[in-house]
């Protein structure tokens, strides 16, 4: 019955290779998965959050410069000015509002749009409110700056957990092909033990 013993010996150790091959195989998959989570969340804070953020700053910017203009009078001296900056801000929103926003932003945006065209308005109509309004504006474009520094903390979190969650699989994944490695090293010694290299010699046959 050695041979028997032999056979589901083979037939087992067949199994444990099979199973550190796929063991192995799914263990390659999970990481190149998790990688590509990784860089995806960091393309979405590259994206959507560090170029928008730099949206924000310009229509910021844009919108101190009417406020310098307004209270220095100077927009009486250069009437062409005026136009040129709200036109200038109008065309960063419209690219700002085509990336990917959250509905908290959704909701900000569409506020901005609404002081935006006010502001325009009351530029035409030399309404002494401009200042005012700008004031609404800046409030509004740094309500949206902070949801930008609020989503890249979380992206930042979720690929800290994407990490720890690699580095954790990876370990597992050793650590289980370490104990498969032992118990078919233990299988191996155990079926030498049973079949000897060499058959006694019959003591009839002296």
């Amino acid at each position: 019955m050695k041979w028997t013993y032999g056979l589901k010996n083979k037939l087992t150790a067949s199994v444990v290779l099979l199973a550190l091959c796929v063991l192995v195989l799914l263990s390659n998959f999970l990481d190149r998965l998790h990688t590509e989570n990784v860089k995806s969340s960091i393309s979405t804070m590259y994206e959507d959050r560090l170029i928008v953020e730099e949206y924000i700053l310009k229509m910021t910017q844009k919108v101190y410069q009417i406020r310098e203009l307004l209270n220095a009078s100077e927009a009486l001296q250069n009437p062409k000015k005026l136009p040129q900056l709200t036109n200038n801000i109008k065309a960063t929103y419209a690219t700002f509002s085509k990336t990917r926003l959250t509905l908290k932003e959704k909701a900000t945006a569409a506020d901005l749009k609404k002081q935006i065209a006010q502001l325009e308005q009351m530029l035409a109509n030399n309404s002494n409110d401009a200042v005012a309004n700008t004031d609404e504006i800046l409030a509004t474009l740094n309500q949206l700056s902070e949801i930008q520094l609020n989503e890249s903390k979380l992206i930042m979190q979720e690929v800290e957990q994407q990490y720890a969650t690699i580095k954790a699989s990876s370990q597992f994944a050793f650590a289980i092909v370490i104990v498969i490695l032992i118990v078919l090293q233990i299988m191996v010694f155990s079926g030498e033990s049973l079949i000897p290299l060499f058959k006694p010699k019959d003591p009839s046959l002296n």
